[in-house]
Order: C-alpha cells, then sequence, then structure tokens
C-alpha cells in the first residue's frame, strides 16, 4: 500500500516556495523598474507590468496552492523486490527502482527540514539518484534499515544459491 509523507512537509514546501519567490520577485521589481524607467510608450509599459503580474500571480500559486497538490500526489511503496515514488505537480514521474539495483541508501536533511523534524532518504543506484523527500526522520530511518534488510535478505538467499 502507498504511504504518504508528513503533513509538516506542506510547510516546508511553502518556506521553500516563498524563499524562491522572494528571491525571484526581487529581480522581477528590479527589472520592472528598470523598464519602467527607460520605456517611453504606454504598450511597453502595460506589457511589462503584464509580465510582472503573471509572476506575481505564479509565486503565489507557488506558495500556497501548488504544495497542496504535490503534497497528495506525492506517494510511495517498498516492497520485497522495488522501490516505488510517484510524485509531480502537472506531471506524474513515477519511479521505480529495482532493490536489487540499490547500491547505497543516505539520509539527508537540510537547515528547514531540520526545523521540522524531516529528512530525505537518497536511493543511489548505477542509473542514478532516487529520493523520497519530505520524510518524518523516523520514517525515514524505518525505511532505510527496511530496504537494509530487505538487500541482506536478498544476498543471503543468492548466497545460499
Amino acid at each position: 500500500m502507498y504511504k504518504s509523507l508528513d503533513k509538516k512537509a506542506i510547510t516546508v514546501m511553502r518556506i521553500n516556495a516563498l524563499i524562491g519567490g522572494v528571491i525571484t520577485l526581487l529581480i522581477v521589481l528590479i527589472a520592472l523598474y528598470f523598464c519602467l524607467t527607460n520605456f517611453e510608450d504606454n504598450f511597453s509599459k502595460i506589457i511589462v507590468i503584464s509580465v510582472a503580474s503573471i509572476i506575481g500571480i505564479i509565486i503565489l500559486l507557488d506558495i500556497f496552492l501548488f504544495p497542496i497538490i504535490r503534497y497528495n500526489r506525492y506517494k510511495y511503496l517498498i516492497t520485497d523486490d522495488k522501490i516505488e515514488v510517484k510524485k509531480g505537480l502537472f506531471l506524474i514521474t513515477r519511479t521505480i527502482i529495482q532493490i536489487k539495483r540499490v547500491q547505497k541508501i543516505e539520509i539527508s536533511d537540510g537547515p528547514i527540514d531540520r526545523k521540522f523534524s524531516l529528512a530525505s532518504v537518497n536511493i543511489y543506484t548505477a542509473a542514478g539518484v532516487a529520493d523520497i523527500k519530505f520524510l518524518n526522520k523516523n520514517e525515514a530511518e524505518k525505511i532505510t534499515e527496511e530496504i537494509n534488510n530487505i538487500l541482506k535478505k536478498n544476498l543471503e538467499k543468492n548466497y545460499e544459491n
């Protein structure tokens, strides 16, 4: 059965979007000021203000609406033979990793994650890295331990054959 993320994930997603939004907004405001002081015709000013407004609306959506959608679509599943992660906003990405392909597992957390006791489980294979983000730290530890136990069991089974 698919599992969902910790509810605190929505708050962390919002904080991350807010940080990115503030930086983007500052750049847009500087560009807006430059354009409005240098453009003479009203049509150009209307275009610049329209583009800035659209960017502002997208920033607001990214802070308030998109984290809820991402949270509801983010699911993961761990079985004896695979790890599956489904996530996305408009396009849903479904990543499936065969347990036998796992080479390394690590738990990581950033400063915002630590504040909310969240972490990510990063799963390395020869093809790249897949991650399960916004997990409660205890859940991240359990997942890592579960994957390690499955890998040990498979290794012992292969060794016996």
